[in-house]
């Protein structure tokens, strides 16, 4: 295969790291506005006519949101799948527009790369098992000090993956409800936000994301009646922890009562993969008509809850 990444910046290196140890991946064309040294099978171009030229068979855009519609347009013209780093798309209002323009859009794949998180795959599968239960609750921490972008806000940048996570690991619930708080400094950027989102079959699910922490925090809580897990992406070990806790109200003639359960923990064990990795992986078979979960269907859940908390932001 001959590869296109359209952007080299800190996840372009990241991704470019990644495609050059692909032994399927015969050269690698490079669009960055810098020019870097070109290596025996990796080519850096700084002209997009000479660039979208070349006989490339797949596209992956990497650079800022507000230019992902322009590229995501040059590849579907040339008829080619794309891979999209998040935010795939600025709006609900952006996506609408390619998918009216673009017959082909479903050659369109999102990176969203927490998806392929091997703890994440475990975390889908105990829920679908019905291990934790009637899932109650959803509650994600995402702070850190920076990075500011120009064209995103803290929401773009850090809500989205919950937006996504949320779409994956429980895709029949339905969200009609949100109230979201928000705080502007810094240029009037809105640097720190609180979602709440409730369900139509009264699921809730509270995200905290932060530009502006002394200290970074990547933490997820998915309580169920049964069980509740943690997933802590920062840990090096023990990322993922299930805790046999929970409590029964049970009514003692007119009393009630409620009943605590506090029981073992577990700590699953979590395989040594790259996510990064996985989802290039991903992304090739997709290219060769195998079905996966990030595919425009997903796009388009993603971003009409996208639109749900941004319209009251």
């Amino acid at each position: 295969m001959k590869i296109g990444l359209i952007g080299y910046g800190y996840w372009g290196k990241n991704i470019l790291r990644n495609l050059n140890n692909f032994n399927n991946i015969k050269s690698i064309y490079c669009l960055d506005k810098n020019i870097y040294r070109n290596y025996s099978n990796i080519f850096f171009y700084d002209n997009e006519k000479i660039f979208f030229n070349k006989k490339i068979d797949l596209y992956i855009i990497a650079t800022p949101t507000k230019t992902h519609k322009k590229f995501i347009e040059k590849c579907l013209n040339l008829d080619k799948f794309v891979c999209v780093t998040k935010p795939v798309l600025k709006s609900n209002k952006e996506l609408n527009l390619v998918l009216k323009k673009y017959k082909n859009a479903n050659k369109l794949f999102a990176d969203h790369t927490y998806i392929f998180h091997p703890s994440i795959q475990i975390i889908k599968r105990l829920i679908e098992k019905g291990i934790l239960g009637k899932v109650i609750y959803y509650d994600s921490e995402r702070i850190s000090f920076g990075k500011f972008y120009e064209d995103n806000d803290v929401i773009d940048d850090l809500a989205i993956h919950d937006m996504y996570l949320l779409s994956y690991l429980f895709p029949n619930e339905k969200f009609v409800k949100c109230k979201t708080s928000y705080s502007k400094n810094f240029g009037k950027k809105n640097y720190f936000s609180n979602i709440t989102l409730k369900s139509n079959r009264n699921f809730f699910a509270n995200i905290k994301v932060n530009w502006f922490s002394p200290f970074k925090s990547r933490r997820i809580i998915i309580a169920g009646n049964k069980k509740t897990l943690v997933f802590n992406d920062l840990l090096p070990d023990e990322k993922l922890k299930i805790y046999d806790k929970g409590i029964e109200l049970k009514n003692l003639e007119k009393n009630k009562i409620w009943e605590y359960r506090i029981g073992k923990i577990e700590t699953p064990y979590v395989p040594l993969k790259e996510s990064l990795n996985v989802m290039l992986k991903t992304f090739f078979k997709f290219a060769l008509g195998n079905r996966v979960e990030t595919d425009i269907s997903h796009i388009k859940k993603v971003f009409k809850l996208h639109e749900l908390i941004k319209k009251k932001n």
